[in-house]
């Protein structure tokens, strides 16, 4: 049986982050048309599913498990085309995952704050979740799921099934899609994190295309969000 690649390739989007970025442009037309308008606007990322506690981490849990389903699918689509995307983490892929977050983490608050001033984003709560015992494993585990589902989709399989549907593509073309939706399911932030996240798909895009290994793009995300989703109650009051 002929297997189609686009077909392949659109199916997993839109059962994942292409359906993200759908709801993410409604969202941002909704703040922006809103009384308070984008600037008065608030994104909690991390919200209770449930009143009761316990049922809330359960809901939680389902819910991180469930994102990761269309992973699997982009998993096992490029292991029937035979490739490889580097997802086991190396020595090297440690070091730099370790490090992009550093590089790329510090400016993205930089813009973030500069963006407030100015109006052009909605203010970012990462996490509205109880101060329960099992709150920190389930953001950790939240963080996780967005490295494995953006990298491994956005960036790894986007970018291997554009090979395969046209072999004439360039590598910064393939760069450059990769890095544009990547920013626009995060439009539902605003304008900066449209900014702030093309700019780190064009750097995670690169350095996978130049390694073919997805694993450090994987570290380094989920450590950024970590910090974001753990670090939160600390640095909210100066935000």
């Amino acid at each position: 049986m002929l297997r189609k690649h686009s077909q392949e390739l659109w199916l997993v989007l839109f059962v994942s982050l292409g359906a993200s970025s759908i709801y993410s442009v409604l969202s941002l037309i909704r703040k922006l048309t809103s009384s308070q308008g984008l600037q008065g606007s608030v994104t909690t990322i991390n919200q209770p599913l449930a009143a009761n506690p316990y049922l809330d981490m359960v809901s939680q849990l389902v819910a991180t498990s469930l994102a990761l389903v269309p992973v699997l699918l982009a998993l096992y689509f490029l292991r029937l085309d035979g490739i490889k995307i580097g997802l086991l983490p190396k020595g090297k892929d440690w070091l730099l995952g370790l490090g992009l977050p550093i590089a790329i983490g510090i400016p993205g608050i930089a813009l973030y704050w500069v963006a407030l001033q100015l109006g052009i984003t909605s203010r970012i709560i990462p996490s509205s979740l109880g101060d329960y015992w099992w709150t920190p494993i389930v953001l950790v585990l939240a963080a996780l799921r967005s490295g494995l589902q953006e990298e491994i989709i956005a960036v790894a399989f986007l970018a291997k099934k554009l090979e395969l549907i046209r072999p004439q593509i360039t590598i910064w073309a393939v760069i450059v899609i990769s890095a544009l939706f990547r920013a626009s399911y995060h439009l539902y932030q605003g304008f900066s994190a449209f900014i702030g996240n093309f700019v780190m798909g064009l750097v995670f895009g690169y350095l996978f295309m130049r390694t073919g290994r997805v694993a450090p793009l994987v570290i380094a995300h989920t450590l950024m969000n970590t910090a974001v989703f753990i670090g939160f109650p600390l640095v909210s009051a100066y935000l």
